[in-house]
């Protein structure tokens, strides 16, 4: 894994403002760390399109980012 595939995670904060600005359009909040898992894998597969990356490792990274932007434990409580 080289250093290109792990800008992703720099993603983050612009996958929580996504989120932020979704909110007003999706209500439930139990959907609101699933938005954030798929900004975050759409947006890594962006960046590994333009940086010729491998897509596995950025669908990873991803999952990582959105997960991580969502509160890990956090979307877990909102779900239950």
């Amino acid at each position: 894994m080289d250093m290109a595939s792990l800008y992703g995670l720099g993603g983050i904060p612009v996958i929580i403002a996504l989120v932020e600005a979704c909110k007003r359009w999706v209500t439930d909040e139990r959907w609101w760390p699933v938005l954030a898992v798929g900004w975050g894998i759409g947006l890594n597969l962006l960046l590994a399109y333009i940086l010729h990356t491998e897509y596995p490792t950025a669908v990873v990274v991803g999952l990582v980012a959105g997960l991580a932007a969502a509160g890990l434990y956090d979307s877990r409580r909102t779900v239950q």
